[in-house]
């Protein structure tokens, strides 16, 4: 999905701002500031949604995060899901470095969407300490999602 970060089953891999790298930030490690491998910057804390493509990534996510976690549940065919991805990406962008937020196809991954019961999109699961905390469903702008969030 574009202006996401993508993920895999280590960390979020997002570019460094100074010169472009792609960097892999641990999970365990997404409260922390880190640094670039090449140019030695200080690497900025996820501020835009990253994107979750497998489920073991998801497990990680959710499990390893020491921030919360607050899910997006959505498909491309669904017209409530494309039109709160701009609000989604704002969120993130404002809850940058005290609350992650990813998003999940779940057309992509059907059997974890099956798993966490998820009947209707767009749906949002926020996850503390790697449990569920809280769900909700529907468009909501950025600012009330961030107020349901705690963040």
């Amino acid at each position: 999905m574009k202006g996401s970060l993508s993920s895999d089953s280590r960390g979020v891999i997002a570019p460094c701002t100074a010169c472009g790298t792609l960097n892999r930030l641990p999970y365990n490690r997404l409260g922390q500031t880190g640094r670039c491998g090449t140019c030695k910057a200080d690497l900025a804390p996820p501020a835009a949604p990253v994107e979750i493509s497998s489920a073991e990534g998801f497990n990680a996510l959710v499990s390893e995060s020491p921030l919360p976690v607050l899910v997006d549940f959505w498909a491309e065919w669904c017209g409530p899901c494309r039109m709160m991805a701009p609000e989604f990406t704002k969120a993130a962008a404002a809850a940058a470095g005290r609350l992650i937020l990813a998003k999940m196809d779940t057309e992509a991954l059907p059997d974890l969407a099956g798993a966490l019961r998820i009947q209707g999109i767009p749906a949002y699961i926020l996850f503390k300490a790697g449990r569920e905390a809280n769900r909700t469903s529907g468009f909501q702008p950025a600012a009330q999602l961030l107020q349901w969030a705690g963040a």
